[in-house]
């Protein structure tokens, strides 16, 4: 599993069919269920073709009525996905949703095209949707001749979609088309008892107009971000950095992937740092941390940590935008590396583990993210309106646990991809760490800069020395 561009993925030459759901115009219905704040700050902020997604290789023939069916049941199942914003008389937004019964799924063929043709295509395909128009969600799909499977794509506003509803898409639309092509009836494929994203964004509205701009959430969050209310930036000079002008401003963004640690060398990290009263993602995030003073020298970091607000169990299945920032602001100072070159007897020095610069790691990292992880749960777009912040994040790290999704075992063969759209500018670097069933891999997005992209291959470079150090039989610790 990587997180990448779709000019990434290895698309096939073959029969292209756009997929968009329709609803009759008079069947959609005032919908009192309030937008959360940050529904409403992405509408006023999105930028224009900004969109997530997810692409795979469906096993099986490809079968145009199934697979209209099973796109159908998708999405009466989540009612997100059948929902969308009006403007009122006084130019607020308000929600007017769709039932299920409403909604149909119309096909277009596009036609044969070559590989090349597919690939400049589809993102213009999967970008046709925006925060204001429904729909917000749109498929693809490319039959490539005489295969055994073909290639089916979506791409979705952020406002109906995060990066877990990518993740739970894969199995679902699989199970889904399989139990269409076995005849399987429309009333039972829709049949899916879930939560509703709705009634989640109500309820943390709700919860967001308790906020004060003198409470505590308000002011941990301006303390974190400092006199100037601006979001850190990472620490080595020129990686990233405001735009000199509008033509920086809107120059791509660098992205890549890279696979940084085998199944056993990320257990091994990860076993370590349950044993020293953390988590997997501690370690990780102590690893990266790693890497960055090595690289850079910075001993402290600063920056945002997406996390999930799936806490009701009837959400931990439902498509929809369940996501909170966590403040983490790390300090290493006076900490040992946890990496030292020792003699390795067989003429030449060896990376070895120093365990109780490991232990003080993990733990700085856990505690970090522990004082963070009580603000998750409050919207940042009511915060920031309270505590009049108006930057956005710069500097962002993401830890996603992937092994556990359902039938995260099969998309190595379904070759799955999760998606995002291009991003621009110059003062951004994000990286997202997922662990797989093969490994431990990072995507990054980062300026098109000589200086970034030197910055990040070394930091990867790093991270890479850093995990060779774990995982192998008798790996012994460098002692004191």
């Amino acid at each position: 599993m990587e997180y990448t561009e779709l000019s990434a993925y290895d698309l096939p030459a073959g029969t292209v069919t756009s997929w968009t759901p329709r609803a009759d115009a008079g069947r959609w219905q005032q919908d009192p269920r309030d937008l959360s704040p940050g529904h409403e700050a992405h509408l006023r902020d999105s930028e224009p073709g900004s969109w997530i997604g997810s692409v795979l290789r469906v096993p099986g023939p490809y079968e145009p009525e199934p697979l209209r069916r099973a796109i159908h049941a998708w999405m009466c199942r989540h009612e997100v996905l059948r929902t969308t914003v009006t403007r009122d008389s006084g130019q607020g937004w308000r929600r007017v949703t769709a039932p299920a019964e409403a909604v149909a799924v119309r096909d277009l063929v596009v036609g044969d095209l070559t590989a090349a043709q597919v690939t400049a295509l589809l993102p213009s395909l999967l970008a046709d949707v925006s925060p204001s128009a429904w729909p917000h969600c749109v498929l693809a799909s490319v039959e490539p001749p005489g295969a055994d499977h073909f290639v089916l794509a979506f791409g979705a506003d952020h406002s109906v979609m995060d990066a877990y509803s990518q993740l739970l898409w894969f199995e679902e639309i699989v199970s889904l088309y399989d139990a269409a092509r076995s005849g399987v009836a429309d009333a039972e494929l829709r049949a899916l008892e879930v939560g509703s994203h709705v009634d989640f964004s109500a309820e943390d509205r709700k919860l967001a107009m308790t906020l004060a701009a003198d409470g505590e959430p308000v002011r941990r969050w301006l303390d974190f971000l400092g006199p100037d209310t601006a979001f850190p930036r990472y620490g080595a000079d020129g990686v990233t950095r405001p735009a000199a002008d509008d033509a920086e401003a809107s120059r791509p963004q660098a992205s890549r992937s890279s696979w940084l640690a085998t199944v056993d060398q990320t257990d091994d990290l990860s076993a370590r740092s349950r044993a020293r009263g953390a988590s997997a993602q501690s370690g990780v995030l102590a690893a990266f941390a790693h890497a960055a003073r090595q690289v850079h020298g910075l001993d402290r970091l600063r920056f945002v940590l997406p996390m999930h607000t799936r806490y009701a169990p009837q959400h931990a299945a439902a498509v929809g935008w369940y996501v909170g920032l966590c403040p983490v602001d790390l300090d290493l100072d006076g900490v040992d590396p946890v990496l030292r070159d020792v003699d390795s007897g067989q003429g030449g020095p060896a990376r070895l583990v120093d365990g109780t610069a490991l232990t003080a790691t993990v733990e700085r990292v856990h505690a970090a993210v522990l004082a963070g992880k009580p603000l998750v749960r409050y919207s940042f777009a009511r915060i920031a309106e309270l505590g009049g912040i108006t930057d956005s994040p710069h500097f962002a790290v993401s830890y996603v646990d992937t092994r556990f999704v359902p039938g995260a075992e099969r998309w190595s063969t379904w070759h799955a991809r999760t998606l995002r759209s291009p991003a621009y500018g110059t003062d951004e670097l994000y990286l997202w760490f997922l662990r797989t069933h093969d490994g431990l891999n990072v995507s990054t997005r980062y300026p098109d800069t000589p200086e970034a992209h030197s910055a990040t291959d070394a930091l990867i470079e790093e991270l890479r020395g850093y995990f060779r150090a774990f995982g192998s039989d008798g790996v012994r610790e460098a002692v004191a």
